[in-house]
């Protein structure tokens, strides 16, 4: 089975995070063993801009290079059948008008402390749906901590 991992997976990895370091660690081995790996050219994006945090540009894509390489992770490029599914995703996603949880994917409602007047935003940005989309294209399951939304706009196993 393929997995495609979401960029919060690897922070955690990265970053040694005291709250989810050990869970995201055991999952990429857990799920390493039972296919193979892949990201999104869009998570190889934003990993490189916490590399390029800590390196020049020269270093810091050797150094993503070879993170992802222990890992067993490849980038998978993307198709125009990721393209289009993330569109359609977005655009059911951005007729909403209240704020989903991206942990479960309920719908909040914000009122204005001062006028009482709705407050609505999106919380989530194109580049999740084209993650979600690459992952259902291309990948059995997504290792994420977003389950709520990638469970509601697209048709893969969350894990």
């Amino acid at each position: 089975m393929i997995t495609a991992i979401d960029s919060n997976i690897l922070y955690d990895v990265l970053d040694d995070d005291p709250d989810f370091s050990q869970a995201s660690q055991n999952s990429v081995q857990k799920q390493s063993q039972q296919g193979s790996l892949i990201i999104s050219p869009i998570v190889y994006a934003e990993l490189l801009v916490y590399f390029l945090k800590k390196s020049s540009l020269d270093l810091a894509v050797g150094k993503l290079k070879e993170f992802l390489h222990d890992l067993g992770i490849r980038v998978h490029p993307f198709s125009e059948q990721d393209f289009a599914i993330a569109a359609q995703a977005w655009g059911k996603f951005s007729v909403r008008k209240n704020v989903e949880c991206p942990k479960c994917g309920a719908e909040n409602v914000f009122v204005c402390s001062k006028c009482n007047n709705k407050v609505s935003w999106r919380n989530h940005i194109m580049t999740d749906f084209l993650i979600g989309a690459h992952a259902q294209n291309n990948a059995g399951c997504l290792l994420t901590r977003d389950r709520g939304y990638y469970k509601k706009y697209f048709q893969v196993e969350i894990i």
